[in-house]
Formats: structure tokens, sequence, C-alpha cells
């Protein structure tokens, strides 16, 4: 409070005041105040050039006074230096002092020695991304960013059905979901643990690229990749038995034919398939290559062409280019064998020649060598699933020798010569 002329200024606060005498060249404030030893009271005054220190020694004087904590009063000029510091660092935040030490503490004795780091570890995987972007948004961005790296239709369309999907459930700024709500919508999906695991990867597929665009914090892990897998327990191996793979290849056109033959008796992927070329089918040393664009493990790797296989290539000897021209090659055989009342168990034709071809060489490694996949999985999933008897069946069918048989890129151009 202030009491007085301009030549006198005085400020109380309790038992105390403060008094400042101006001069011609400096102003002085003293600090007077009263404490008591137990037997009477001893009035004590300090003075001080600078009114904010005054300030400081009048209100330590009051809390001590107050506390009876006299001694308290014996500050240092350093320490009220150093509170004075505290409380012009502190002022920006409107954190009181004693909030902040506490703060301190209890941060140091969780982040360490290295607390300065820990906090701007803290700030960067909590950064927020600059620009906002919806998931409907993103998913259209991916798509067409996809198509024109010339992914497969295949790929495309299986992108596209989980991607949509998941843009419809959440009509949201990519970077607001989280990983709880992935995880509650992949469970109301109802679907197998296989299929629910490749709708979550196709997810943390957008994620990714939304990270790479600035849609989501970088060098940080997105909140798709925090998603559990589904514990994919597998479930039973669906194999032919030789006799109904000779019903099957009786089943379909030249097309088909092709296509049950190549997957029988090589196992690769359905879509590794539909990329393949006849440049890749090496009769001269007896493997079909199928290189890193085409693996689905993106690692190129060598198929041993069985003698029977060959048969069934031979008439397509001189083709070249690719061996499927149409992305749905694949649907028209298999919905050939099943209008023949043929059942079609998922990854039927891959399964088959896992089974088989283990049973007839005895070596896991060599066989998830030519199939892309892990001795482990082979030898846990197709192990004595059949005999070397059943295994030389499998490899002995051949075609049925017919005369004048046209391959079938051939055939099409016979078509055509004859209706001109």
């Amino acid at each position: 409070m202030r009491i007085g002329s301009a030549q006198a200024l005085i400020y109380r606060t309790r038992e105390r005041k403060i008094v400042g005498r101006r001069s011609r060249s400096y102003e002085r404030f003293t600090v007077t105040y009263y404490r008591t030893d137990g037997v009477k009271q001893i009035r004590c005054r300090r003075s001080f050039s600078r009114l904010q220190d005054a300030r400081f020694e009048a209100g330590r004087a009051a809390t001590a006074i107050a506390n009876g904590e006299a001694d308290i009063l014996k500050l240092t000029s350093a320490d009220r230096a150093t509170y004075l510091r505290a409380m012009d660092a502190l002022r920006p935040l409107g954190i009181p002092l004693h909030v902040a030490i506490e703060e301190y503490v209890e941060a140091r004795q969780h982040a360490g020695a290295g607390l300065i780091a820990a906090a701007k570890e803290h700030g960067r995987r909590h950064a927020i991304a600059t620009i906002r972007k919806s998931i409907a948004e993103t998913v259209k961005e991916i798509l067409e960013a996809k198509k024109q790296d010339g992914m497969s239709v295949r790929y495309l369309q299986s992108l596209r059905s989980h991607l949509n999907r998941f843009a419809e459930h959440f009509r949201m700024n990519i970077a607001t979901v989280t990983a709880a709500q992935i995880e509650d919508w992949l469970r109301r999906t109802k679907r197998g643990p296989r299929t629910r695991n490749n709708i979550r990867l196709s997810i943390v597929t957008l994620f990714n690229f939304a990270k790479a665009r600035g849609y989501l914090p970088k060098m940080v892990a997105t909140e798709a990749d925090h998603v559990a897998k589904a514990k994919d327990r597998g479930g039973e191996i669906g194999t032919f038995t030789p006799a109904q793979l000779g019903n099957l290849l009786n089943a379909g056109d030249e097309e088909a034919k092709l296509y049950f033959a190549i997957g029988a008796f090589t196992g690769l992927r359905s879509a590794e398939l539909i990329r393949l070329e006849w440049e890749d089918v090496n009769f001269a040393r007896g493997h079909i290559q199928v290189g890193k664009a085409k693996a689905k493990t993106a690692t190129r790797r060598l198929v041993p062409i069985q003698s029977n296989l060959e048969m069934w290539l031979v008439p397509y000897r001189a083709n070249s280019g690719l061996i499927f021209v149409s992305e749905h090659a694949a649907d028209r055989a298999i919905a050939q064998a099943k209008a023949a009342g043929i059942e079609w168990p998922n990854n039927v034709l891959r399964h088959s020649y896992a089974t088989y071809r283990l049973a007839q060489c005895h070596d896991a490694a060599r066989v998830a060598l030519e199939m892309g996949n892990s001795p482990q999985m082979l030898f846990r999933n197709y192990r004595e699933l059949a005999d070397e008897q059943d295994a030389a069946t499998w490899f002995s069918i051949t075609p049925v020798p017919v005369a004048n048989v046209v391959p079938m890129k051939n055939a099409r151009s016979a078509v055509a010569n004859e209706e001109t």
C-alpha cells in the first residue's frame, strides 16, 4: 500500500513496511519489520538499492514471522538472486514456483538425468501433423498412387475393398483415429483371423502412406502399427487327390487347364501366376523364374519344371508375353471348376503342391525356397499329409494326347483367320 508524498514511499505488509527515500542520484528502499526473541520485540531494518529486492525481503520476513521461523530470514544475496531468476522464468507460464519444483522432481525421478532429452523426444513423438486430411481423401489418393505404380488389378481390388469399408466407418481426420478404435472395428467385422489380418495390413499401408505425405507425424510408429494381429491358428489344409486333379483338368477350357496345371505342379500363388510370362519359363534349364516384381515376397526364386508339367507346357513353347492375358483368368478357371461340381478349398492348388512336393523330396528347406515360404511353416502344415506313392501319382498326371491340339494364343489366331 502506498502512503505519503513523492519523496517518501511507504509499503506495508502486515507487520513490515518498506520506505523509499529519493536523493539526487539514487534511491534507497528500507524494509522495516519486528520479530520477537521470546521476551521482547526487536525492530529490524534492511536497506536495498532495488525495490524488487526489498519486496522479496519483506515477503520472506512476513512468512517467517507468520510461521515462527525466524531463521528462514537468513537468506544470502545469492539465494535472493536465484529466487528472482526462477520467478522471472516462470512468469510467462503462470506456474507457481512450488508447483514447478514439484513437477521437476517427479519428472526427474522418471526420466533420470536426461530430463531435457526425454522432454524433447516426447514432444517429437507427439508432434501434430501440419496437413489435415480425412481418411476418405487419403484412401482416394493411395488408390490412385498404387494404380500409377502399376500394381496388379487383384491387389488394387483387395486394397480398395478393405480401405473403402474403413473410410465409410471412420469419417474423420486420419490423425485422430486411434489403435483401439481400429481394433474394435476389426473385431466387429466378424471375419476370420487371416482375413482380419489382411485388412489390418491394408490399413497399415494406408497410414504409412499418410505419414509419407505429411498427414501423420513422421519418424514415429502410426496408430495402425499398434493394432494387434489376430491369432491365426490356421485352418484345415485343403488339398486335391490325384484323382480329383485329373477330373479338374478335364473340366475347363484351354486357359483353365493351363492355370490348373501350372498351379498344381509349381505351387505359385494365384497373383504370381497371373503376372507370369512365357519368357519366365526356361525349358532349357528346367525352371520357371518368379522375378522380384512378380513375387509376393519381392524375392526372386526358381521353381523346377516337373517332367509332367513340361508336357503340359510344350504346346505353348513358341509363345511370348503374358501366359494369361486377362487379370481375371484365375476367377474364370475357378468358376469353371465349381460349375463342374468340384469343390474349391482356399489356395487348394498351392496347398496340394506343397503337400506332394514335400512327400516327394523330404526337404522342407528346398520346398520353402521354391514356394517363397519358411521351412518351419512348410514342416508344420504339410508334413505327412501325403506319402511318396501319392506324390508319384500326383506328378505323373499328364495331358491326354489329342490330335491337332492348337496352343491357346494360336487357337485365337486360327479362329480369327477362319472368320476372315
